[in-house]
């Protein structure tokens, strides 16, 4: 008879497999970022440790495309990542060799043979793991969270919940069933796009609740590469909790709930009115966070843990928005909103949650800025000064009080229209005569198709922006680009079309077109944080 153990090693080496054959897509996830861990534990009153200061974990880092930007753009910090996967392992040592990383080790390490002789570390990252292993493999990452957490630390754990994934599971089910005699990776992909193909084209008359469900599930898988169709759905081993279960089990582990990575899903204020008022009524984060999940029938959850002995600040002040950087992250119901649009009707700001609609012109005003300085974070205090600058008032604590009380920029947040931060954000929007990128993100285009920018996001790269963001070192001017895409033109490594999709031969036509979109690059370059 097998102990948990012999099984729970059985398990880790069927994982093994699976990675090693077909290695994840490895992305970085901004909401897992060790300034936004940090930002969200100081706005909860927590005294976290800066990040360029920092003992970093990630737990299951694949080939380290989330963990090595970290380490790289905060060179005084320390970063571990761990993996099953050798394959994965070996693909990040590489990267860390080629750009000379030193602050970042990468370790080809089972979780279950991870111990304390590796000291605290003030930020554990634990993204894509949890679901996805056995039940001993699941405690050891919580014991994991205690045992080597800082004692001001964060600890960061996603996971799939239910009830979302009741119907996704029955999705999963059909793909698994129908590829259940295919061992090879690829095949099983393919067979596996297959039966949602034919299950889609057949639903495609079908009005019912059910299959509009599944159409809109297998659009959705449509867009996602085949290494997360094989380690999401197709894995060995994927299963679902409810939030108060993976609480009652943090429980056990002694850590606390310190909140959600996005902080609008704890908001109830987002919910219905009917619901929130009721919602309200509850004094417990997990039971109002466990209705809340069947309300909007959840499927995906990031958790912030901390050690049960601190004390957590849950009743947040209008003014402790004042601390941070802000970024609107929603979008208006004007194109091109300015400030000649301030004072003269309605302005709507909105997400897919919330709509706020502002009538006064203060109120407008402070929105409208946001709004223009959205590509990065401006301080509370730089707004102040802004509207101080834009407008007839010239007090600064009668703008503070605006701010705070009436427009009610914490309200703002915890709606999900704006992004706090404790760290401004560290790149160049301007446009220089030779433009330089940030140097990770330059070495990344050499070898795939995106590049991790200052946001730590994934900007996807089309060819003329993979051909030209290597390039950018402070050196090249927009010429000597052109000049570059139109020897890539010509040696047929870049396609340049007409609007009707053939080829453009004319030199002189090439280049005018080289011109605008070289331009265009750029422009996007710079929006998307990846100069410096």
């Amino acid at each position: 008879m097998m102990t948990t153990s012999a099984t729970s090693m059985t398990a880790e080496r069927i994982l093994e497999d699976e990675y090693n054959k077909t290695p994840y897509q490895s992305f970085p996830f901004s909401h897992t970022h060790p300034t936004h861990l940090f930002t969200l534990a100081t706005l909860f009153g927590l005294k976290p440790k800066p990040v360029e200061k920092a003992r970093i974990l990630e737990i299951g880092c694949a080939s380290g495309g989330n963990l090595i930007p970290i380490g790289y753009h905060f060179p005084t910090s320390e970063c571990l990542g761990i993996d099953i996967s050798e394959k994965q392992i070996d693909d990040g040592i590489k990267q860390l060799v080629d750009m000379d990383i030193k602050n970042v080790t990468l370790r080809h390490q089972s979780l279950l043979e991870f111990d304390t002789k590796d000291g605290k570390f003030d930020y554990i990252i634990c993204h894509g793991v949890y679901s996805w292993v056995d039940n001993e493999a699941r405690r050891k990452i919580l014991q994991i969270c205690h045992d080597n957490l800082s004692k001001n630390g964060i600890a960061y754990i996603s996971y799939n919940t239910f009830p979302g994934w009741n119907m996704v599971n029955s999705v999963r089910a059909l793909m698994m069933w129908h590829t259940k005699n295919i061992a090879n990776p690829a095949e099983k992909a393919s067979q596996a796009r297959s039966v949602l193909k034919f299950i889609g084209d057949g639903l495609q008359e079908d009005k019912s609740p059910y299959a509009t469900f599944l159409r809109n599930e297998i659009q959705l898988l449509s867009m996602h590469a085949d290494s997360y169709l094989l380690h999401e759905h197709l894995s060995s081993y994927n299963d679902p909790v409810y939030f108060h279960q993976f609480m009652d089990q943090a429980n056990q582990a002694k850590l606390s709930s310190l909140a959600d990575a996005f902080l609008s899903l704890m908001f109830t204020e987002n919910l219905p009115p009917q619901f929130a008022s009721e919602l309200k009524k509850i004094n417990n984060i997990v039971t109002t966070g466990q209705y809340m999940d069947f309300i909007r029938n959840q499927r995906f959850r990031c958790t912030l843990l901390c050690h049960q002995e601190q004390q957590i600040n849950r009743s947040l002040k209008t003014v402790d928005i004042e601390n941070f950087y802000l970024q609107f992250t929603g979008k208006t119901d004007r194109l091109n909103l300015s400030e000649r649009d301030v004072g003269q009707d309605d302005i709507s700001f909105s997400n897919a949650a919330v709509t706020l609609k502002l009538r006064n012109s203060l109120s407008q005003l402070a929105m409208v800025i946001l709004y223009q300085e959205q590509f990065k974070p401006m301080h509370y205090k730089e707004l102040c000064e802004q509207m101080m600058l834009r407008s007839s008032t010239k007090d600064l604590a009668f703008i503070k009080h605006h701010l705070n009380e009436e427009l009610n920029l914490m309200r703002t947040v915890l709606a999900g229209l704006i992004n706090i931060s404790s760290y401004p954000g560290d790149y160049q929007l301007t446009l220089t005569e030779k433009p330089t990128a940030c140097p990770y993100a330059r070495y990344q285009a050499t070898f795939q198709q995106f590049a991790t920018n200052r946001r730590h996001q994934a900007i996807r790269l089309d060819p003329l922006g993979k051909s030209l963001l290597p390039l950018l070192d402070g050196t090249h001017a927009l010429p000597d680009l052109i000049n570059h895409a139109f020897s890539e033109v010509k040696a047929g490594r870049l396609n340049l079309l007409d609007k009707d999709k053939r080829p453009i031969t004319d030199e002189e036509l090439v280049r005018q077109q080289l011109k605008m979109a070289c331009e265009n690059v750029l422009n996007n370059f710079a929006k998307q944080a990846l100069l410096v």
